[in-house]
């Protein structure tokens, strides 16, 4: 809601003092509109504090966000009509007039409404009426525990190890089986006849210190009936007393806030031996209370896991019939896991008769019996939900419009958040590191699972377990956040969600009658190949006037095989992501104004850009799989014409001509760059300037991500140190056939901590970088190389944490002095076979020096593809 009351704003500061001309005779009307609305931003936040059920504060909202999509879809219009047509007559501004002060009007009268005014100013409303979760200790399943004998040995272990007062910690995402794992802990035989005391403590996100101190008197059979005269720090005292100097162990179930845990800590003595088990969601408040070793992850359960618990929790003590165990192990699968999910799929499950035909139904038709029996769990990840910062809720139901079981890349879903509104600038960060601080949010929150990382850690894809993704569907719909759109309800009129996630044929939804004025974001996951000729393209454009976001999924669905010139009237788009047969992006590019980020994936080798896409302000990211050929800037109109592009981040990937000083002087702040063609034509010295124009981009200041993808000639040489941008930190080369003494200058630069060599970048039978050299070097990735002798010692690479080695068949052995470097964590061969035993004996000599009394200390990784028969591994 939020966001689209600032986009509004934003909308309406634009057209004031940057589109003036266009408003010229309702400039008025549209500043005392722009005042009205930000009014509603502090409603709104006090609204979202105390989340109130009164029905005339609910109304009253719904009224509020009415007002608001209509001025937005009024004043959108009107500056589409404007730059179509020109300068619009008069009756029709008057007529613009006329409705923008009848939407004021009705802002006054919700304004100096009585329960607006209580809302603003903080009054809290009869308690009868106010948004309260239900505080019921959760029940504890005690039968049929499977997947976590391991996991409970090791955290049994751990907790009787050491002779001082220690907290362990175990986090996850919901129905993970956190709570069942402490359960088994707390209950084995091992923790009872160890510890004097045991005491469990279900704490909860709205915990009161008092009780729970109460909590703990009772089960250490105390009396508990003190009035309430007696202060918190003195029945802290009485439990000290209580426990005294003897062994204790206490389980702090539910943990949301590192506060809640000093408050109850503050009540136990620092006995010798005693320990604390903390359960919790959260991976910030689990590292920051474990003191013994690293917290302990939750894993999911493996398959055999899954299906072992689904068995036990539908057949009890009898074995699965072999005519129902295709089916039932299918289920399992499907799963993820999450041993919530089993139990809930068990109970559909119990409830049906126990033949193929109805087994194969459920199997068939997952998700829908999942959701459909979600409710009865649903408080379970609503506690998780209602406890996110109100910035992060959008953020995180956003991730419902994507397909069950997708793999979304970080990269595009931060530039989706941003072109949607919901990530604000704060100070000096950019959007792109407030959206990346967002997600990194939502996954320690262990409600995002991130299922690969970039070589420098961050989070390069994510996923959503198929439980979550269900919520955040229902969730959004109900928010109005957003709808999907699939074979079912396609043909429905009544939607008017402003976003739409389309997961049916392009075609049949597009042909589809419904009115679609108000809709602002398109994303597609069509499954069938679709071309789309110029009329589909001139229906998209008449049908969705008002876009912001257009989104089809990267596996080339559907093709834009033209670029019809009613494309370029999509005024507001701010994000595009299409696939093509064009080689050519026409002029009429240039007039989306608005673009934050274009993204084209076509199935030429090259593309010219005709638009001017310097002039684009906005434009933030500019991806292309191909070499694109990007416009001559055109010249400034006076000396002192600011840059046009200060917002431009990414430029991938271009051509080696486009790289030129007076392009390159357009986007000052670039930080990634990738340049593909003929890589020669980059490093050839011009005859006028007698400099090559690689040496422009040593003007990038922030440029700290370069990719050079060679599709022509090998290329003889590096350019010198000095004409390499100066915060360099990532490197990518790719087809440049170098031989391996040309790397030495790359082993000069001083930043530069990850290093890719793919695709026979460089050539030759041996390598011995020069002493001294890749000081700052955390990765180092070789790929398909001719590579068999690598002459190395601990002094060339001191900082290297991560060695990738693929196709590298002809590679005899990894230098064994590697296994000297003190920061080294994994080594990952991929159909690397030669090398295979040195890396083994390099992981022996890696173990003998672990010191396992060092905390927090990373074990270190070995990873080998295809994998190894029994017989070979070491």
């Amino acid at each position: 809601m939020e966001a689209v009351v600032n986009l509004l704003v934003e909308n309406l500061t634009e057209l004031l003092y940057k589109n003036f001309q266009l408003i010229s005779d309702i400039k008025d009307d549209v500043k005392k509109l722009l005042r009205y609305v930000n009014g509603f931003k502090s409603f709104l936040k006090e609204y979202r504090k105390i989340r109130t059920k009164n029905d005339i504060v609910k109304q009253l909202m719904k009224d509020i966000m009415d007002v608001v999509y209509r001025s937005e879809n009024l004043i959108d219009q009107y500056v589409v009509d404007a730059k179509v047509h020109g300068l619009l007559d008069i009756p029709t501004k008057k007529n613009i007039a006329t409705k923008i002060k009848d939407i004021l009007q009705e802002i006054k009268v919700i304004q100096e409404k009585t329960e607006y005014q209580k809302v603003i100013e903080n009054i809290v409303l009869p308690r009868d009426h106010t948004f309260s979760l239900p505080q019921k200790v959760p029940r504890v399943e005690e039968e049929y525990v499977v997947g976590f004998n391991e996991e409970a040995k090791r955290i049994i272990n751990r907790l009787r190890e050491g002779p001082n007062y220690g907290v362990i910690s175990v986090f996850g995402m919901p129905g993970l089986g956190k709570t069942t794992l402490a359960n088994k802990v707390f209950k084995s035989e091992e923790i009872e006849y160890h510890f004097m005391y045991r005491v469990w403590i279900y704490v909860s996100q709205s915990y009161k210190k008092r009780d729970l101190y109460l909590q703990i008197l009772k089960k250490l059979q105390q009396p508990y009936d003190y009035d309430t005269n007696v202060s918190e720090e003195e029945l802290a005292s009485k439990i000290k007393q209580v426990l005294g100097p003897v062994k204790y162990f206490f389980v702090l179930d539910d943990v949301w806030c590192e506060d809640a845990f000093n408050d109850i800590q503050d009540a136990f003595p620092k006995s010798k031996g005693s320990r604390v088990l903390v359960t919790t969601r959260e991976e910030k408040v689990a590292t920051i209370v474990n003191s013994l070793g690293e917290p302990h992850r939750l894993k999911f359960l493996e398959h055999k896991e899954s299906w072992e618990l689904l068995e036990k929790k539908v057949f009890r003590e009898e074995r699965c019939p072999d005519d129902l165990k295709e089916y039932g192990e299918e289920i399992a699968r499907k799963c993820d896991g999450l041993p919530l999910a089993v139990v809930i799929i068990a109970g559909i499950l119990l409830g049906k008769s126990k033949t193929r035909l109805e087994w194969r139904n459920v199997a068939n038709s997952f998700s829908d019996f999942l959701r459909i029996n979600l409710d009865s769990y649903e408080t379970l990840i609503q506690l998780s939900y209602d406890h996110l910062p109100d910035d992060l809720k959008c953020c995180f139901l956003y991730l419902g419009a994507f397909p069950n079981g997708n793999h979304i890349p970080a990269a595009k879903l931060m530039q989706l958040w941003i072109a949607e509104g919901f990530i604000e600038e704060e100070g000096v960060l950019t959007m792109e590191v407030i959206a990346c601080e967002k997600l990194c949010s939502l996954v320690s929150r262990n409600l995002v699972m991130t299922t690969q990382r970039k070589s420098n850690g961050q989070i390069k894809t994510c996923r959503v377990h198929d439980m979550l993704l269900q919520f955040c569907k229902k969730e959004a719909k109900g928010e109005g956040l957003f709808n999907e759109i699939n074979e079912i309800n396609v043909r429905n009129q009544q939607d008017v969600c402003r976003r739409l996630s389309v997961h049916c044929p392009f075609k049949e939804f597009i042909s589809s009658k419904r009115d679609p004025e108000h809709v602002r974001s398109l994303l597609c996951f069509a499954s069938n190949r679709v071309e789309m000729p110029p009329e589909i393209i001139q229906a998209l454009r008449k049908a969705f006037p008002l876009l912001r976001v257009l989104h089809f999924a990267p596996d080339e669905s559907v093709i834009f095989t033209r670029c019809h010139r009613d494309f370029s009237r999509l005024f507001h788009l701010r994000y595009i992501a299409i696939s093509t047969t064009l080689k050519v992006l026409p002029t009429e590019i240039g007039n989306l104004q608005n673009l934050q980020t274009l993204i084209v994936r076509t199935t030429e080798n090259t593309l010219k850009i005709k638009g001017d896409i310097w002039s684009m302000s906005r434009l933030r990211h500019f991806q292309t799989n191909s070499s694109a050929e990007l416009p001559s800037p055109s010249s400034p109109k006076t000396k002192d014409d600011p840059f046009p592009n200060q917002n431009l981040q990414t430029l991938s990937k271009v051509s080696p001509l486009s790289c030129t000083a007076a392009a390159l002087a357009k986007a000052p702040n670039l930080k990634k760059l990738g340049v593909r063609g003929t890589l020669a034509k980059l490093l050839e010295t011009d005859k006028k300037s007698g400099s090559s124009l690689f040496k422009n981009l040593r003007e990038f200041k922030l440029l700290e991500n370069l990719k050079l993808l060679n599709d022509g000639e090998e290329l003889q040489h590096l350019p010198q140190k000095y004409e390499f941008p100066v915060n360099l930190t990532k490197l990518t080369l790719s087809k440049t056939s170098l031989h391996w003494s040309e790397l030495a200058v790359l082993g000069t630069l001083e930043k530069l901590e990850i290093l890719k060599l793919l695709e026979h970048a460089a050539v030759g039978e041996c390598w011995e970088p020069i002493i001294g050299g890749f000081l700052c070097l955390q990765v180092l990735h070789i790929e398909r190389t001719d590579l068999r002798y690598w002459k190395a010692s601990n002094k060339h690479f001191p900082g290297l944490k991560s060695l990738v080695l693929r196709h590298c068949e002809k590679l005899e052995e990894i230098p064994h002095v590697l296994a000297d470097i003190r920061n080294l964590q994994e080594i990952d061969l991929n159909h690397t076979k030669k090398a295979i035993k040195s890396a083994q004996n390099i992981l022996k000599r890696k173990q003998q020096k672990q010191d396992p009394t060092e905390k927090c200390t990373r074990r270190f990784k070995l990873t080998i593809y295809p994998p190894l028969d029994p017989s070979q591994q070491s």
